[in-house]
């Protein structure tokens, strides 16, 4: 892929084309390498290199590690639509759609297709679990063939069932206690805290810069146990919209070390990576990128991610409460509590690379407290074996994606958001919905500088048309 300053060379189509296209096909393309479709209900092992698929309908691999975890509450209200993979919540969950409405968890309607096995617990609630009037929490709709069905929900208080609570064929317990009800994960908010902290003690590799919305992360180094290493204080992260990584190894992961306490508010407009736009579904490295990078915000207080748009890579925050609106693409790690309360917005479960302990795992295993070495374990490449029922629990290498490929000089830049159109596939009780939508970028960096607040308006223009 060609380096330096990004070239937004690839115009986005709406979701709904590419489905349709892929469909045809046959075939989910993952960047270089492609995945066989998996029988209904069904997922092949870990992605290997190469293999982080673009946003699509079918289940292609299987994780068992936690997606996204609130050490406090997590609360959906508003429009939100989805939450991939494992949902793992310390303390009290309650699903509250205004006007009403299906949320998904565990399989989604459209997103990375890294999910639960089928008749895995999706929904793991340490307190009690709410879902209020109007409101249908659907658990792993559509997997319907070994080694279960569906997707299981376990909590440790009680369940208040107001509106609907479909786990498909999954197991459904409640008054089990906190400790019960998180396994194997009851310890997962120390390991979030001790990753943490031996994460932000490597040294960069390279250099962020912020200016006018903007930041730039460059190498200037080689890699640190497989990982780029930047460092960014919170102050200069708050209020960006557009980011832009150069010069990064193909075969490295990256980490972004965010200093300071200072209250993060992000609204993500666009993502360049070694000289290509990867935040639209039309990208067809929009996988292999969400899967590289990993934002550790060690003692931000607060984190906001506004807008409509795509936010690019995982987050670990051990002492943060969060609020979402823009969709999420990786992990999602918040100590305090998490609410979700966008249009159409989700959370996509691209799993990090940069260390086996937040990588995908074939099945659910316990997490260690703390590194076994102060720094990550470098990535090696393989893909894990097929799970079966006997696998065991544990974690396997992180994968090492290849390289992207290069984007065309002077092709035009996108005029389109990664917006996905409302509705539902033909078969499955899936909506297949989207971000609220972003502005249309021209440019990174010295464009996306100068028209930054242009940009930002005709972003909340178009929500407001969108409802």
């Amino acid at each position: 892929m060609k380096t330096g300053t990004i070239n937004l060379a690839r115009i986005s189509r709406p979701l709904s084309t590419a489905l349709a296209t892929t469909a045809c096909a046959g075939i989910l393309l993952g960047g270089s390498a492609q995945a066989a479709d998996p029988a209904p209900g069904r997922s092949a092992a870990c992605p290997g290199p190469g293999q982080f698929p673009p946003i699509g309908h079918d289940p292609k691999f299987t994780d068992g590690n936690v997606a996204l975890f609130a050490g406090g509450g997590y609360t959906v209200d508003g429009g939100a639509a989805e939450a991939e993979g494992l949902l793992v919540v310390g303390g009290d969950a309650v699903f509250a759609k205004n006007p009403g409405g299906v949320f998904n968890v565990g399989r989604v309607g459209a997103g990375s297709g890294i999910l639960p096995a089928s008749g895995q617990v999706m929904l793991a609630v340490g307190g009690n679990l709410k879902v209020a009037k109007g409101t249908t929490v659907d658990i792993g709709s559509g997997l319907i063939s070994g080694p279960g069905y569906g997707g299981g929900v376990r909590v440790g208080g009680s369940i208040d069932e107001q509106g609907s609570l479909q786990t498909n064929g999954g197991e459904r317990g409640s008054g089990r206690g906190a400790a019960a009800a998180l396994d194997p994960y009851a310890g997962f908010g120390a390991t979030v805290q001790a990753q943490s902290a031996a994460l932000g003690a490597l040294k960069p590799t390279g250099t962020a810069k912020a200016a006018g919305g903007t930041v730039t992360f460059r190498s200037t180094g080689p890699s640190t146990g497989g990982l780029q290493v930047f460092e960014l204080a919170s102050a200069d992260l708050d209020g960006a919209s557009t980011f832009v990584f150069e010069s990064i190894p193909a075969d490295a992961s990256v980490l972004v070390n965010v200093t300071g306490a200072h209250p993060v508010s992000i609204s993500p407009m666009a993502v360049g990576y070694n000289g290509e736009r990867v935040d639209v579904y039309s990208s067809a490295h929009f996988g292999e990128a969400s899967a590289k990078v990993l934002y550790n915000l060690r003692e931000t207080p607060r984190l906001t991610l506004g807008g409509g748009g795509n936010f690019i890579g995982s987050l670990l925050a051990p002492k943060a409460s969060a609020d979402l609106t823009a969709s999420t693409n990786g992990r999602v790690y918040v100590g305090g509590d998490v609410r979700m309360h966008g249009s159409g917005n989700e959370s996509h479960n691209y799993p990090w690379t940069g260390t086996p302990v937040f990588s995908c795992t074939p099945a659910p295993g316990p997490q260690p407290s703390a590194p076994a070495s102060p720094g990550p374990t470098p990535s090696t490449p393989g893909t894990a074996p097929s799970p079966s029922p006997s696998t065991p629990a544990g974690h396997k290498p992180a994968p090492t994606p290849t390289a992207p490929r290069s984007t065309a000089p002077g092709a035009p830049a996108p005029s389109a958001s990664p917006d996905t159109p409302g509705g539902r596939p033909p078969g499955s009780s899936l909506a297949l919905t989207g971000a609220g939508g972003t502005a249309a970028l021209a440019g990174i960096g010295v464009a996306a500088v100068a028209g930054g607040g242009a940009l930002l308006v005709a972003s909340r223009r178009r929500r407001r048309r969108n409802g």
